[in-house]
Order: structure tokens, then C-alpha cells, then sequence
């Protein structure tokens, strides 16, 4: 049964009757994605609570991502989160469009550098290969940062890709595969949770300490050679993974 009231003399904690009321408006499409909530002092009227419990309403909603908040303009309803299944084997871009998106990128930087051990060993560099692609950017779903990418690509020496031509394109998979025939075939992935740090935070435009989702995947060509290794750190508001089991 819905829960339309707060209920002093229940055994539940007040907070987290409130935060279930919240929760089933979110879920009804009552308080649609982006809108903001009630003010803390009309949440006080309605539902006859202190601003400590709504408070701690409100922090443990924000924290499983339902809401957020910003400083100055209130608390707003999260945005549907992005879906990917896990045995996709797509671009950013594509599960942008895919979802009705525009994707876009902001590129932090593009430069030849020594690959770090880690990348050496997921690319399966030989000794004699010093210098790889670097590609940093932060991804974006119509305009708003998803997540942040470093893209660590082994191509021939003259293979070359400018920052006016991955502007251009967009799609990085797709420039490889217009540009040196290259086609994504494979990929070995792995994820986990972490949170972000000051940088991250700063980027992605969350507060520091919210949950990220750290996809790290290689990438392996037509030939069955890897050539790329790549990390991307989604905001956990905007972005989960799904997976289909069968028997």
C-alpha cells in the first residue's frame, strides 16, 4: 500500500517514511525528471516533519541518485539513467543516439605519450614500442557531462589522428574504421564503483565523493589485435548497466 502520509508513531524512522512518500512521487511520474521538488518549508507543511528529517530525507535520496541537489536553486529530480546492456559492444556515440541523445565531447587533451605499464599490458605492447595516443575527454549527452574518458590507442607510425578530425567525426570508433580501416570487433571489460575526487568532481559537475561507475575496457580489432585501452568514469546518477541472464 502507497504510503501518503508521515506517521509519528510508526516504528519506521520519520526520514525514511518521507523519503518513500518522495520516492513513490518520483516513481508515479508525479515530480517528472529535472523538476524541482518542494521547498524544505513546503515538505515541513505537508507532511508536518521537522527540516531535520527532511534533511535526512533528502541526503538519502540524493545519495541513491533519485534527486539532487544545487546550491542556491533546490533540489531537483535526477534524470532517467542512461542504460547499457553489457554484451553491447558500442561507442559513446552510438548509445547516445540510441537513447534519443545527441552525443558530444569535450576534448581535454590529444597528445603521443609514454604508455603507462598498465596500458602496455592490456595493448600488448611490444618492448620496442614507446609512444602511444592519448585522448581525454569528457562525454556528453544532449550538452550535459556523462562521463569522463582516457583513451589509450596503439597505432601504426603512420597513423596519426588530429584534433580537428576526432571534432569533426565524434566518434572515435568510427574514425578508425573511415580513417584505417580498422573495425571494433571485441572487447574485454570490466566495472566497478568508486567515487570522484576533485578533478572528476569538477568535470563531470557532481559534488565531490558522489558514486562513479569506472568502465575499463580493451579493445581488440577485425585482426585480433588490441588497440585500445580505454577507462571511462560515468556519473552514477546518469548511467547503469544491465545484463540478461537465460537457463
Amino acid at each position: 500500500m502507497s504510503r501518503i502520509i508521515v506517521d509519528p508513531f510508526d516504528v519506521v524512522p520519520k526520514y525514511y517514511q518521507l523519503a518513500d512518500i518522495i520516492r513513490q512521487k518520483v516513481e508515479r511520474g508525479e515530480w517528472s525528471p529535472s523538476q524541482p521538488i518542494p521547498s524544505e518549508r513546503q515538505l515541513e507543511t505537508l507532511y508536518n516533519v521537522s527540516r531535520t528529517t527532511i534533511r535526512q530525507a533528502l541526503a538519502m535520496l540524493i545519495r541513491q541518485g533519485l534527486l539532487y541537489h544545487e546550491q542556491g536553486k533546490g533540489t531537483f529530480v535526477s534524470p532517467q539513467k542512461l542504460q547499457k546492456g553489457i554484451l553491447e559492444l558500442t561507442s559513446f556515440s552510438e548509445d547516445m543516439r540510441s537513447r534519443g541523445l545527441v552525443p558530444g565531447q569535450v576534448i581535454l587533451d590529444l597528445s603521443t605519450v609514454e604508455p603507462p605499464a598498465k596500458v602496455a599490458q592490456h595493448l600488448e605492447l611490444k618492448p620496442d614500442v614507446q609512444r602511444v595516443l592519448r585522448i581525454e575527454r569528457i562525454r556528453l549527452g544532449d550538452g550535459k557531462p556523462i562521463g569522463l574518458q582516457v583513451s589509450y590507442l596503439a597505432l601504426g607510425e603512420s597513423q596519426t589522428i588530429t584534433r580537428e578530425e576526432l571534432e569533426n567525426r565524434g566518434s572515435l570508433y568510427a574514425l578508425i574504421q573511415e580513417k584505417f580501416h580498422i573495425i571494433p570487433s571485441a572487447a574485454d571489460e570490466t566495472l566497478e564503483v568508486t567515487v570522484a575526487g576533485p578533478r572528476e568532481a569538477s568535470l563531470l559537475q557532481v559534488a565531490e565523493g558522489s558514486p562513479l561507475l569506472l568502465s575499463e575496457r580493451t579493445l581488440w580489432s577485425q585482426a585480433r589485435r588490441a588497440i585500445e585501452f580505454v577507462s571511462i568514469l560515468y556519473r552514477g546518477d546518469r548511467y547503469r548497466y544491465y545484463i540478461r541472464l537465460t537457463r
